[in-house]
């Protein structure tokens, strides 16, 4: 490095070699230079330590004895002052200091390689940096510039070295890591790694922590949050409170968040304005190429049902809500897993998707829609793989899923008669492990609840049958799906819920439809409006009504008076 930087010096090894081109150090130089010592010669061979810490760059082809001794660039740009990273490092690296572990956990003595299995990255940086000190954070590097780059940053840093692995170690990186044996290394991986895989080397393993946020983790989050906005605004209006920044902690730590995510959330709140939206956004990237999303929007107050089915509607909430508290504080066994599953059934029309929705909306997490079409496929095996995707991306971003129509992949296993049978209670049987295993929630929707097979039964915590409203409840719809900012005239709701049993779909659908037909005639929504959208409603679910069904409006029906424009 001190021929590299003065060219005076360059001048005087070109003497040396006999050649004055070659202005670096070569083998012939040092040999010369330190004739009674030959093992300085050795320094930069093929087995040295300067090698095996990548301190040099790669040897020239041409006679060994005048191959120039190049050190890499980036050493002696560290030693001029200049610390900047290896150009070559791979992708997505950091450094972490001194401060990366927290205090309870005991720091390791004298393992050279500590193995890191759990399944959230933050957790296992935690031990990593207890065992290692300050050290890099890299994934596998893919090439041998790569690791040269990983190991000549962690030689100048002197600091250790964590890989996240995703799969067990190949041959050529437990080599790298066997010959840096000046380096402390931490395999992080989210499975225990095979003992055929490890290097050749003494190891200690330092298992991570539960994946869980804890509440300190999420007080550090939501503590600057709070003292600016009193409360955010996301947490406090999804679950329907308000109130001082006390509050806000608990609302979020409700949360199941793994360290992990709550980390991205932290790093995002800046840039999306507060932390109910940061968890929203875990979600992209991740599911929604997979489900289509649906941003809660409504309340309870939207949805009509009696005060008992409204109170197994709110225990879901309660489930997802508190299983930190129920299992991890007052010893509840959680297994097979914390999560929530959720049975809703009934006729098409009468609330399931919109309680799910304000369900979502309560525990401040976006609703996505499996899309079962999308997943069922009639190659043998890839509908397992899309939804194994499906539930992958749900656990890494902290959604709700929603599987409507769910007797059509949940559906009762039938007796073996062809392969066909064979593949279908396959997937059936794979998806009551993969539901067992999931720690989110799960909400599934069907018209016909038996013909969902009974293991799916005995896997659901809260199930909520929806009817068809009764006349008070029809009355009451009604009054809902005409907003009163629209122009109402002399309406009859009374009347339409008494004589119609209709879903609060299909008197959403009608209430619309008379809202365009008004708009279209120029009126106001009136009488002639509404009978001529509950006309088309009933006849687009194939029931068709006589002039008498209509009561005291009959005359509208038998003189045409409803026209296409809709004035009478």
């Amino acid at each position: 490095c001190a021929v590299e930087l003065d060219p005076r010096r360059q001048r005087v090894v070109g003497y040396l070699n006999d050649d004055v081109s070659q202005r670096r150090l070569s083998l012939f130089t040092l040999q010369l230079l330190f004739a009674d010592r030959p093992e300085v010669a050795l320094a930069a061979g093929p087995g040295s330590g300067l090698r095996r810490a990548a301190l040099l760059g790669p040897p020239d082809a041409g006679p060994i004895a005048s191959t120039p001794i190049t050190p890499s660039a980036t050493v002696v740009w560290h030693l001029s002052g200049d610390s900047s990273p290896d150009p070559e490092l791979p992708p997505g690296w950091r450094y972490l200091g001194s401060g990366a572990a927290p205090a309870n956990i005991e720091p390791a003595q004298g393992t050279r390689l500590v193995l890191v299995p759990g399944t959230d990255r933050a957790r296992r940086r935690e031990q990593a940096a207890a065992a290692l000190g300050p050290f890099l954070e890299s994934g596998l590097p893919g090439s041998p510039s790569a690791w040269d780059a990983l190991v000549r940053q962690a030689t100048l840093l002197q600091c250790g070295v964590l890989v996240d692995l995703e799969a067990p170690l190949p041959p050529d990186a437990r080599q790298r890591v066997e010959e840096a044996a000046h380096i402390r290394w931490a395999l992080g991986s989210s499975e225990e790694l095979p003992l055929d895989s490890l290097p050749a080397v003494a190891w200690a393993e330092r298992p991570a922590a539960p994946a869980r946020a804890t509440r300190l983790e999420w007080e550090a989050v939501t503590a600057g949050q709070a003292v600016r906005n009193g409360a955010d605004k996301h947490g406090a209006g999804a679950a329907g409170r308000t109130g001082s920044p006390a509050e806000a902690v608990p609302t979020w730590y409700d949360q199941s968040l793994t360290a992990e995510q709550l980390e991205q959330v932290a790093a995002a709140v800046p840039g999306v304005g507060g932390v109910g939206a940061a968890i929203r956004r875990l979600a992209a990237g991740h599911i929604s190429a997979l489900a289509p999303r649906i941003r809660p929007s409504r309340g309870w107050d939207d949805l009509v049902l009696d005060d008992d089915r409204m109170q197994r509607l709110r225990e879901v909430v309660a489930r997802a809500r508190h299983r930190h508290t129920v299992f991890s504080e007052w010893g509840f066994d959680p297994s097979p897993s914390t999560g929530v599953v959720a049975m809703f059934s009934g006729p098409s029309g009468t609330g399931k998707t919109l309680a799910a929705e304000i369900i979502a909306g309560e525990l401040s997490l976006d609703l996505y829609k499996v899309d079962l079409s999308a997943l069922v496929s009639k190659w043998v095996g890839e509908t397992e793989k899309n939804l194994a995707a499906v539930f992958a991306a749900a656990e890494a971003s902290n959604v709700t899923l929603f599987f409507d129509e769910a007797d059509a992949i949940f559906g009762k296993r039938s007796d073996v008669s062809d392969a066909h049978d064979r593949y279908a209670n396959i997937e059936v049987a794979y998806l009551l492990q993969r539901l067992e295993r999931y720690e989110g929630l799960v909400i599934m929707a069907t018209n016909l609840a038996t013909n969902i097979d009974p293991a799916f039964l005995r896997r659901v915590h809260v199930s909520v049958d929806f009817p068809m409203p009764e006349e008070p409840e029809r009355q009451r719809i009604w009054e809902r799906s005409l907003p009163p900012s629209a122009p109402l005239e002399d309406i009859d709701l009374a009347l339409l819920a008494k004589l119609f049993k209709l879903s609060g779909g299909a008197i959403r659908n009608a209430a619309l439809t008379a809202g365009f037909i008004a708009a279209d005639a120029g009126t106001a929504i009136n009488m002639h409006c509404v009978v001529d959208a509950v006309q088309r409603e009933m006849r687009k679910m194939g029931r068709l009504l006589t002039p008498a069904d209509f009561g005291p409006y009959a005359d509208l029906v038998k003189a045409g008076a409803v026209t296409r424009h809709g004035a009478p």
